[in-house]
């Protein structure tokens, strides 16, 4: 007897969907959970912290600066990578036109800031979104994790830069480009964001523990009467690392407890460290929990996502694993690998890719680049949904726009939209390559 089998559902077809996505999500998060990314110079080392060894790439360019959140994402002088550091592999990478010093991620997006220019980019494929002039200054994220702006309703970004003995802070509306506030202050070390208070901490040359609220209006300032070198928030209060050693303050900057542990370089939570031993402290009562000898010469240390265990560096940049409980120190072998690059994707139906060279307020000027590059046997077209925007394209993947472009000599954005409708077919050449043009896309002959 056969049993007639009954056709899945939608429902149980897009549940089924819904589970398998989940299911990638988690190994994901469980792979982060696992493997901690450390950049030094043009290097990208891969520690797995369950089997103790790292894997080291080389990815051929200094690293400029980067944010390890869903992805890696690394900025070089020519470059943007989105790197899973597990494999390692590059999901996806973009060339840049000009250099940019610093990288910031927003939510859904990403946020490159250059002397004078602020670029925002889809965080899903490095699409360019929009782009905001700022004064010029090597300005920099005031903080680097912002997501605290958009907790409270405000798409803004705080940046500070430093001019001889003063920090300039600028709150800049993303929306409208427009600047909400500006202060220069005493010069500032550092700035930390207080979650639980919803405040900035600052800590400044003249050795004063600063308060901000959003608005970064001044709440609070607690004069030291030592030189602090670093600080950090403590459930009672404020940790502050000096010469003298560690103090632990309340709130209101009365002294809570000490502890005479000089930590030269830095601190990492409740490890310290100098040229002779490493300290855990117990920072609860402040008081030494484990100590080692620093006989490896440990430099710097790298939290990780696992509370037993740091990663140190020495001057030579070999890599060590901290273990805590009991505290001790062993090197990790490295192993070398190459940078992978994922497959990419096929645009959509609607949406292709296309490099802006240009935007133009005048119209004028947008013709006249328009008619300089169709003399040269590229055939752009001007998009005047808002600016008078120069575009080639659209290609059908990336990996062929940016091979394209590339082999033309052709710097600018690659944006990622609605198809446009061209009429007719257009030649061009890429090297020795023949492609048209035909119906708004780009294919080779």
């Amino acid at each position: 007897m056969t049993i007639p089998m009954k056709p899945l559902s939608t429902k149980l077809l897009i549940f089924r969907r819904f589970d398998l996505i989940l299911l990638v999500i988690l190994l994901h998060l469980v792979t982060l959970m696992f493997c901690r990314s450390i950049l030094i110079d043009s290097l990208l080392y891969t520690v797995d912290l369950e089997y103790g060894y790292v894997k080291e790439t080389d990815l051929r360019e200094p690293v400029i600066d980067y944010v390890y959140e869903d992805f890696l994402y690394v900025v070089t002088a020519h470059h943007l990578y989105k790197i899973d550091p597990s494999e390692p592999i590059s999901v996806d990478k973009i060339p840049l036109p000009l250099r940019f010093n610093y990288l910031l991620l927003k939510h859904r997006e990403i946020m490159l800031i250059a002397t004078g220019e602020i670029i925002i980019l889809d965080r899903e494929n490095l699409a360019y979104k929009s782009g905001i002039g700022i004064e010029q200054g090597d300005y920099r994220p005031m903080v680097k994790d912002q997501s605290f702006a958009a907790a409270s309703g405000m798409n803004h970004i705080y940046l500070i830069n430093d001019v001889g003995n003063r920090s300039n802070i600028r709150i800049l509306n993303l929306t409208s480009g427009r600047i909400v506030k500006k202060i220069s202050i005493e010069r500032v070390l550092s700035f930390q964001f207080d979650s639980i208070g919803k405040t900035f901490i600052g800590l400044d040359t003249k050795n004063n523990l600063l308060v901000y609220d959003l608005a970064m209006n001044q709440r609070k300032k607690i004069s030291l009467a030592f030189d602090a070198q670093a600080w950090s928030n403590h459930p009672d209060g404020f940790l502050v690392c000096s010469g003298q050693g560690t103090f632990l303050l309340s709130r209101t900057g009365r002294l809570i407890d000490f502890q005479p542990i000089p930590a030269k370089y830095d601190h990492r939570g409740s490890l310290f460290w100098t040229n002779d031993v490493i300290v855990e402290l117990d920072e609860t009562v402040l008081r030494t929990q484990d100590w080692s000898r620093n006989d490896k010469s440990i430099v710097r240390l790298f939290s990780t996502y696992d509370s037993n265990h740091d990663i140190g560096t020495d001057a030579q940049s070999n890599l060590y694993l901290m273990n805590r409980d009991p505290l001790n120190v062993s090197r990790l072998a490295k192993s070398r690998t190459q940078l992978k690059e994922a497959t990419p994707r096929l645009a959509g139906v609607d949406s292709l890719w296309y490099l802006q060279i240009g935007a133009f307020y005048n119209p004028v000027n947008a013709l006249r680049r328009h008619d300089e590059l169709q003399r040269n046997g590229i055939p752009v077209v001007i998009d005047s949904t808002d600016l008078y925007r120069i575009k080639f394209g659209g290609f059908t993947d990336k990996l062929t726009a940016l091979d394209v472009t590339e082999k033309m000599n052709l710097e600018g954005w690659l944006v990622y939209e609605h198809k446009m409708l061209t009429s007719g077919t257009e030649e061009f050449y890429a090297g020795s390559d023949r492609y048209c043009i035909r119906d708004g896309v780009v294919k080779k002959e």
